[in-house]
């Protein structure tokens, strides 16, 4: 997360967190984000940012054998997802030093979490030590805010998220070593890319 004050406010909120309205979008999203694995049969299957664990509970009805994996620095969250996914691995931890081997998953996920990262390149490296060769990384974020709305929203918010145009988002992802499959706009008014190790 970029600061504390976001992992405590997470902390606050996470077991209202599935019901509010700010998920909409990300609820909306989740079927283009399970789609584009569709033609994988992962046997790990990691989520970065996982929260409560919406999206490793609908991954886990997609691939019922998948050995499932999440990662959230807000403990609360993580008790939330607990409670409904009983068998997944789930760990208090930041994207920037995941507590995993090498080549350890085959579907890395992370919707709406990228812009609460601390260091966006240092994530990325790690998601892409992490997956195996032919892994993929599935990656949905918010667009930026037009920047006549910045000065609001940070009165309003405080320190606003990290979020990338798609254009900078296929940089940081190729710099990490990532080819990029395909970046676009999905439902829930996400950007949505799709990644490999380059080979």
């Amino acid at each position: 997360m970029r600061d504390t004050g976001s992992v405590a406010q997470f902390n606050r909120m996470a077991r209202r967190y599935d019901s509010s309205l700010g998920q909409y979008g990300c609820r909306r999203a989740d079927p283009d984000v399970l789609a584009a694995a569709a033609d994988l049969s992962p046997e790990t299957v990691l989520d970065v940012g996982c929260g409560t664990g919406r999206l490793l509970a609908l991954a886990a009805g997609r691939w019922p054998r998948a050995l499932l994996h999440g990662v959230d620095p807000a403990s609360e969250m993580i008790r939330v997802a607990s409670e409904k996914l009983p068998r997944a691995r789930l760990h208090v931890s930041g994207a920037e030093r995941l507590p995993f081997p090498n080549r350890s998953f085959d579907l890395v996920l992370s919707t709406t979490a990228f812009g609460h990262w601390q260091d966006q390149p240092a994530g990325l490296r790690e998601i892409a030590r992490v997956l195996r060769g032919a892994g993929r990384l599935v990656l949905a974020e918010h667009r930026p805010p037009p920047r006549w709305a910045r000065p609001l929203l940070s009165v309003i918010g405080g320190e606003l998220p990290a979020h990338r145009a798609p254009e900078e988002m296929r940089h940081l992802l190729t710099q990490a070593g990532f080819e990029v499959r395909s970046i676009g706009r999905v439902r829930g008014g996400l950007v949505l890319a799709v990644a490999e190790l380059g080979r």
